[in-house]
């Protein structure tokens, strides 16, 4: 039985599976909008706000200025860049292009600030030819 089992596993090992869905979030986040099938949208979306809800917390307005202040000694703007860095770290595991991260951080999340969720949208495109799986398009609000 699969009570309690909550998991899109779109057919694939584990190991697939996730590298799908980070190649999926990679090309979602540099692009902001990708067509792809149903299945996998509804898999990405909870995957892709994660990594947005991360990058709203690793972004600081001002890193450069908050960094010089804690190489000066300031404790709790050295615990801010640290908790920044970390972030970061952890959203570079789930992406695949270092570019891709710093866009997340620093345009991506700011978008976001007042929003508390719901950061991706599910359209219905249409069915593809040929097997005629229903296709839908993903986007950021």
């Amino acid at each position: 039985m699969r009570h309690q089992n909550a998991r899109h596993l779109l057919s694939k090992p584990a190991d697939q599976r996730k590298a799908l869905l980070r190649a999926l979030a990679t090309e979602l986040l540099r692009h902001d909008e990708i067509i792809t099938t149903m299945a996998k949208a509804k898999a990405l979306r909870p995957y892709v706000e994660r990594l947005i809800t991360k990058g709203k917390y690793a972004h600081i307005a001002d890193y450069s200025g908050l960094a010089e202040k804690a190489k000066n000694g300031d404790a709790e703007a050295a615990k801010k860049v640290a908790n920044s860095v970390h972030l970061r770290r952890q959203i570079r595991a789930s992406i695949y292009d270092r570019d891709v991260v710093k866009r997340v951080v620093d345009e991506v999340a700011p978008r976001y600030t007042d929003r508390p969720g719901g950061y991706c949208r599910i359209i219905r495109y249409r069915n593809r030819t040929g097997d005629n799986t229903p296709l839908a398009i993903i986007q950021l609000v």
